[in-house]
């Protein structure tokens, strides 16, 4: 058997493989997320976190605090430290998306006048805005999207409930549910990203 028809055939079966990688890395560098996050922020950071290194995709902590604790899954001592202050940006064009975790944050959150203002500002100047769980009451006190109830988003999937409006649906609750693990965080980033290169496109 001639080796031609043998190298074709491999030629075939790994270039579809290398389009499918490329498409998935020319993110790398450009997309870049700002991560909204306060006292009491919820464990599903950790988990986006890792998976944004894993992807090599680009996120700063924004917040209105310097400083703040995590939620229950975690040890109680873990502390973050935002990187941007809300007060402190003024220019959001270099970001492509906000994004609100999960966790007990949203209760200071939706009292806070600034961090409101800030969602919807981010908004109406072109970010995608993606939130799980009870990051979603957050984008609804912002005015953004006015939902009965934010939660009502079928267990494990993300919808789109507006143009550039992303939200999943909640984890499995406190102990002894499976909380922060089973909330859809890849599907989340998988929209955004989605998201980021249509509007690149455009």
């Amino acid at each position: 058997m001639s080796k031609f028809p043998i190298l074709v055939i491999i030629a075939f079966l790994i270039l579809p493989c290398q389009h499918a990688y490329a498409g998935n890395d020319s993110l790398n560098g450009e997309a870049k997320i700002l991560m909204l996050l306060g006292e009491w922020f919820g464990d599903t950071y950790f988990t986006i976190k890792d998976r944004l290194d894993e992807l090599g995709i680009e996120f700063k902590r924004i917040g209105v605090d310097e400083k703040y604790r995590g939620c229950y899954n975690k040890d109680r001592d873990v502390e973050l430290t935002s990187e941007i202050l809300i007060p402190d940006i003024e220019d959001l064009s270099e970001f492509d998306c906000l994004l609100i975790p999960s966790g007990p944050q949203f209760r200071k959150f939706n009292e806070n006048e600034t961090v409101l203002e800030f969602v919807k500002k981010s908004y109406a100047e072109g970010l995608i805005i993606a939130s799980l769980c009870t990051g979603n009451l957050v984008v609804n006190a912002s005015g953004i999207v006015e939902m009965e109830n934010p939660f009502n988003i079928e267990p494990g999937t993300v919808k789109e409930v507006k143009e550039r409006v992303l939200m999943g649906s909640r984890g499995g609750g406190p102990p002894p549910g499976n909380g922060y693990k089973g909330a859809p965080v890849n599907k989340l980033i998988d929209k955004i990203l989605k998201k980021i290169k249509e509007n690149s496109n455009n």
